[in-house]
């Protein structure tokens, strides 16, 4: 009975180990951010233009190294394979860049232009070195400014469902897409 107790507080203090271990793992802390990068020439994202619903993006890599950025839009997760840095999180669609020669895929800067209701957001957690990873950094999309943008079929380039909902938006801010 002594063996059975001893063997038991011997498993429960592992398992205590393994939770505290696991859930240190999945706070993953990015070292870097976006902005960070792009001062010290590592890889980064630039938002080129915006326009209504959409946001073009350059993704940057001017190193000897390998950058993958990972991109969702508007918030919705697609990936399903484990994340092998964020503990917790998925793999999401992304934009390889590589500064190395020969490239194991294209090399860079590549521009690419999104559509969405809101936001795209990058983060680099995938790539050569671990102290250049950042986390999502938002880029938003061409958005109405006046009620004149909702007219004569405006309201549809910006994903609205109608001319009254766009103006709404326009009025009070609020997104009811």
């Amino acid at each position: 009975m002594r063996i059975r107790t001893r063997a038991t507080a011997a498993l429960a203090i592992v398992a205590i180990g393994l939770v505290m271990v696991a859930g240190s793992a999945s706070a993953y802390e990015f070292p870097s951010t976006n902005d960070a990068n792009r001062a010290a020439g590592l890889p980064h994202v630039n938002q080129v233009a915006t326009g209504p619903g959409t946001v073009t993006l350059e993704f940057v890599n001017e190193t000897n190294s390998l950058a993958f950025f990972e991109y969702r839009i508007d918030g919705v997760t697609v990936g399903t394979n484990p994340h092998p840095v964020v503990i917790g999180d998925v793999i999401h669609p992304g934009v390889c860049v590589d500064g190395r020669t020969p490239p194991a895929c294209t090399s860079g800067p590549i521009v690419r232009t999104f559509s969405a209701v809101g936001t795209v957001e990058v983060r680099l957690a995938l790539g050569g070195e671990r102290d250049w990873d950042f986390d999502w950094t938002p880029f938003s999309v061409g958005q109405p400014i006046t009620k004149a943008d909702c007219k004569r079929g405006g309201w549809s380039d910006y994903g609205f469902r109608n001319q009254g909902q766009c103006i709404r938006f326009v009025n009070t801010g609020r997104d009811s897409r």
